[in-house]
């Protein structure tokens, strides 16, 4: 446990080492010389205006103070303060301060600050504050404060503090706080609370809390899950949300747990609804019987406050001629009547492979289903007794055909 702790705190100091990263970019002296760089093309420009306004700008390069307008360039614009309308470049646009409206380029988009509108490139966008609207990049998308709106990105997107809206991505999510649905084909990493949704193929990360819903092909995780987590495997340390999967970890805490194994490592648990549920009351028994039904059997039980689970297999099913098998999930609630006695009602599903006895004309497999009542008797602290007596109905799995049915009973011994 102690080394699923450090890779998640290596991971998420990472993220906001990347995240300080680009909050330093947007911190830029708010006056600065503009150097006097060629300007190839013709243009519409205000110079009584301070700072100097472009209108319109059509060439191939372009180094202007402010814009409000339309810029088309073949290769880069270069706007030093704020651009409002559209800026489309060949190769970059480059914004030292805000933009507001349309950003096209094949390369990448740049800005000092704020942009907002619709932001489009083939490899990367780059806010130095904020990004408000639609932004989209083969390559990622990356915001220093916060991203609001819809992003998309090829592999990546990186937001330093908020992200509002929906981010979509071919690799990874990565933000500081998560308040709309994050999408990616391989994991989402919140590093602080997550409200809302992640949905990936691998891995999902609340770093702080899960108020939201994570879905992941894979796994969950999170320190204090206050959602839902669905996936194969959930991890929280605490909370009062739902798990849900095939195994589900909680080292403390409440709420519930559906799944195939469900574990908690605290004596205030959460509700446990599987095949297999542990918690620091599970009693681990191992069970020996041998009844009409099958002859002879092996499991474990896990016996927790009222309920129990049963998993085990069998021999010699009862009908067949020649040796079968069988396993069986069994479960149960019990009612102690003293120190020493207990009685108990539980149900069973037996899939049953028939082996050779197929040669005679029988299915290859078969399925039961067994309702029972059991009395029991505690000989001492490790070792039991119990009785069983119940019906049993044996079905074939490719038609609704009866096998056989009749009352079974069963005597065995409980260890542990």
């Amino acid at each position: 446990m102690k080394r699923v702790y450090s890779t998640l705190k290596l991971f998420l100091l990472s993220t906001s080492l990347l995240a300080g990263t680009i909050l330093a970019f947007g911190q830029q002296p708010k006056k600065k010389s503009i150097k006097k760089r060629a300007n190839i093309g013709i243009n519409i420009t205000n110079k009584h205006k301070q700072p100097e306004t472009t209108y319109a700008n059509f060439g191939l390069l372009s180094n202007y103070a402010n814009m409000e307008g339309v810029g088309l360039n073949l290769v880069s614009s270069v706007v030093h303060h704020n651009s409002y309308g559209v800026q489309v470049a060949g190769v970059i646009n480059m914004t030292g301060e805000n933009a507001a409206g349309l950003q096209l380029s094949s390369v990448s988009n740049v800005f000092g600050k704020k942009a907002s509108g619709v932001i489009i490139t083939g490899l990367l966008n780059v806010s130095g504050t904020s990004t408000n609207g639609f932004t989209a990049a083969g390559l990622g998308n990356i915001s220093g404060t916060n991203t609001n709106g819809l992003a998309v990105g090829g592999l990546i997107n990186i937001c330093g503090r908020n992200a509002s809206g929906m981010q979509i991505s071919g690799l990874a999510n990565i933000t500081q706080y998560q308040r709309g649905m994050a999408i990616s084909g391989l994991s989402n990493v919140t590093a602080q609370n997550m409200q809302g949704m992640q949905l990936s193929a691998l891995l999902n990360i609340a770093g702080r809390s899960n108020k939201g819903v994570q879905i992941a092909g894979v796994g969950n995780v999170t320190v204090t899950n206050r959602g839902l987590q669905l996936g194969l495997l959930n991890f929280e340390d605490r909370g009062n949300g739902v798990q849900a999967g095939a195994v589900n970890v909680a080292l403390k805490g409440e709420g519930v747990q559906l799944g195939i194994v469900n574990f908690c490592d605290s004596i205030h648990h959460p509700l446990q609804i599987g095949i297999v549920n542990l918690n620091p009351e599970t009693r681990i028994q191992m069970v020996m019987s041998g009844g009409n039904l099958n002859k002879a059997n092996a499991g474990i039980r896990f016996k927790n406050q009222r309920t129990y689970t049963e998993i085990g297999a069998g021999g010699w099913f009862s009908g067949l001629d020649k040796f079968s098998v069988s396993g069986y999930y069994r479960a149960g609630v019990f009612i102690p009547l003293s120190s020493r006695w207990e009685i108990s009602g539980d149900a069973a599903f037996y899939h049953i492979e028939t082996l050779k006895n197929k040669d005679n004309g029988c299915e290859k497999r078969m399925y039961a289903v067994q309702p029972r009542l059991n009395l029991s008797y505690q000989i001492s602290d490790k070792v039991g007794i119990y009785a069983a007596g119940g019906y049993s109905w044996t079905k074939y799995y490719n038609h609704s055909g009866v096998q056989n049915h009749k009352p079974t009973f069963e005597i065995g011994l409980t260890l542990f």
